[in-house]
């Protein structure tokens, strides 16, 4: 009896590790194949590419940009990237990490942004460099599409002029 007690305990454990193993192994090549696609991304958005910066954004994305409300539909996206986008704007940005889950279906990116804009007064151009989070998810046709987008400064937040300390 102890014996026969001890080859079930042993087949479980082999049966449960064995599907354990199976599920949890990471679909190969999607963390790549979403670092080539980021890149892709940062190089319509360099170019002022609007119509193809937005093409990355399933249609139910949000943005949360640093200092302003969320865009939380296709509208207010566009908007967000119409304002940014343009003949005197440099925009680029370069992944640090990408990572997916292991079920395949949602991935992460992590890194690093950078931003200058000119305006049409002359006055000195803006510079910015910061960080950025992406969330994507894969489509029920395969292809990876950003559902989250957020990033922010790595600039100081400035201070009021005359304020004390």
């Amino acid at each position: 009896m102890r014996r026969t007690v001890l080859v079930a305990v042993f087949a479980a454990g082999v049966l449960v590790g064995g599907c354990r193993v199976a599920v949890n192994v990471e679909p190969s090549g999607d963390a790549e194949e979403l670092r080539k696609l980021d890149e892709q991304w940062s190089a319509a958005a360099a170019r002022n590419d609007l119509e193809a910066t937005l093409s990355f954004y399933s249609d139910d994305a949000v943005v949360l940009p640093g200092n302003a409300p969320i865009a939380a539909d296709k509208r207010a996206i566009r908007e967000l990237w119409a304002g940014m986008l343009g003949p005197g704007t440099a925009v680029s940005w370069k992944v640090t990490r990408a990572e997916v889950a292991k079920s395949g279906e949602l991935g992460y990116l992590y890194g690093a942004y950078e931003l200058t804009m000119k305006d049409a007064k002359g006055d000195p151009p803006v510079q910015d460099k910061g960080k950025l989070v992406e969330i994507w998810r894969k489509q029920p046709n395969g292809k990876w599409k950003c559902i989250v987008d957020t990033y922010n400064s790595d600039l100081p937040v400035p201070t009021a002029a005359g304020a004390q300390k």
